[in-house]
């Protein structure tokens, strides 16, 4: 499957990820998926042939919705005086989105345990490149420390914002506060006033 299309897209979807997120990606089970989805298994196999395909499919289709509702600035926007500005703006922005569904439902099963299939991969490949890039450029104005590597503070960033987006997604996460955090974490982290 490299794509979901048709009439049955967003039925199959909101089973996957239901059933991922109630049963955890190893309970997963594609027969619940088919039936919950209203699908038939021959409709359903000739689309995907596993689990594994199914999940990275679903991760897909999620990530390109978000990213129809909301694309990401030019790195290079953020080579201002008020690249902290930038961030916070941006930051809120994207944090508008979690109230949509696909971004809800990505963050259900995005972090599942599940190894580390393609489609996942390649969301976390790009969001660390963007990251970094961003970085870079509050580096160039001045916005952000210099005395370390570019590649540890991209580590460092790509790892807070990942444990805010993880605290945030559980029962625990309290929304005001995973909306702030971001915004005063890089500050204390990176910036340099």
């Amino acid at each position: 499957m490299t794509a979901l299309t048709g009439p049955h897209r967003t039925a199959l979807i909101e089973a996957t990820v239901a059933e991922f997120a109630d049963a955890g990606y190893e309970g997963a089970s594609l027969n619940r998926i088919i039936r919950a989805a209203g699908l038939s298994k021959s409709s359903f196999y000739h689309a995907a042939g596993s689990k594994a395909e199914l999940f990275d499919v679903v991760v897909r289709a999620l990530v390109d919705d978000v990213l129809h509702a909301w694309t990401p600035p030019d790195p290079v926007s953020f080579e201002t005086p008020a690249f902290w500005a930038r961030v916070d703006e941006t930051l809120a922005n994207f944090g508008a989105l979690a109230a949509d569904a696909p971004l809800g439902m990505l963050g259900r099963i995005f972090y599942l345990p599940a190894g580390e299939g393609a489609a996942r991969a390649e969301v976390l490949a790009a969001v660390r490149g963007w990251v970094a890039a961003v970085l870079r450029a509050g580096r160039a104005v001045g916005a952000v420390h210099a005395d370390l590597p570019v590649e540890l503070q991209t580590a460092a960033v790509f790892g807070l914002l990942r444990g805010i987006d993880e605290w945030a997604l559980s029962a625990a996460g309290d929304p005001e506060a995973a909306a702030a955090a971001p915004g005063i974490l890089l500050r204390r982290l990176l910036g340099t006033s």
